[in-house]
């Protein structure tokens, strides 16, 4: 199964995603914002989509999702928490398994940034790891619509079930602003100076394509554990008992940033 990332031109910064089975040519899109920059994306790669696949209800993941099902007959997998908020012809529950031609990919329950929050999970050949708004590159997703402690609990589930050299594929392209909030808290973390100046010669369609290793080497809510973070988040008057008071800390510092 591959998966090709797309930044969408006049949105809030998003990604957009086929994923595609190379036998058969067909493709599930995820969260589309734009339904003809995804079918011209499917057209240009030889590919037919016929799924639709949604992470959560906001807005701007849902907004093409009846205009993109018009245009292609898609089916639409949605969390079954997300019911009233979208049509959907499947509500899927935690491991739901979905089909892309001979291909399948995992739904995981993921909430916290809403309380619907689903991730896709790729476990076959090369594993991948379509986020959403849970998980970015080298961050989180706010709480606003959800809960701090929730997403704590879903990204320690990550953690645990993503293997280490699962690509991560998150909804947004956040990467130079989340590290740049990294260097402000630990600014001599040597693999966050370093994909940064990487990612200041990127564009949006070139930013590097990150591992959950490589997140594991610096994104601050997954280091934890970290003593030097420990002490900087102790240094700014922030509990920090436990690994959720040190993620609570966090993800307040990162609000307020």
């Amino acid at each position: 199964m591959q998966i090709l990332r797309t930044y969408v031109p006049d949105s809030f910064q998003n990604y957009n995603h086929l994923v595609y089975c190379e036998q058969q040519r067909t493709a599930a899109a995820v969260d589309p914002f734009d339904a003809e920059h995804l079918i011209q994306l499917a057209r240009q790669q030889d590919l037919s989509i016929n799924a639709i696949w949604i992470t959560h209800e906001h807005g701007d993941h849902i907004r093409h999702v009846n205009e993109l099902k018009a245009a292609t007959g898609a089916r639409v997998f949605a969390p079954a928490g997300c019911i009233g908020k979208v049509a959907a012809d499947v509500w899927l529950e935690d491991n739901d398994r979905l089909r892309v031609g001979d291909q399948q990919a995992l739904f995981w329950f993921t909430p916290g940034h809403t309380p619907a929050h689903g991730v896709f999970y790729v476990d076959q050949d090369e594993p991948a790891l379509i986020c959403g708004d849970t998980l970015f590159n080298a961050g989180v997703g706010n709480t606003r619509s959800g809960s701090t402690d929730v997403l704590y609990d879903s990204i320690e589930r990550l953690r645990r079930d993503t293997a280490e050299h699962a690509r991560i594929y998150p909804g947004h392209d956040y990467l130079p602003n989340n590290l740049a909030f990294a260097l402000s808290i630990q600014p001599d973390l040597q693999p966050a100076l370093k994909l940064k100046a990487e990612a200041d010669t990127q564009t949006p369609d070139t930013r590097t394509v990150t591992t959950f290793e490589q997140e594991l080497s610096f994104n601050l809510f997954l280091r934890l554990d970290d003593p030097e973070l420990t002490r900087a988040l102790a240094d700014r008057d922030y509990p920090t008992d436990s690994a959720l008071d040190r993620f609570r800390a966090l993800r307040a510092l990162r609000d307020q940033w």
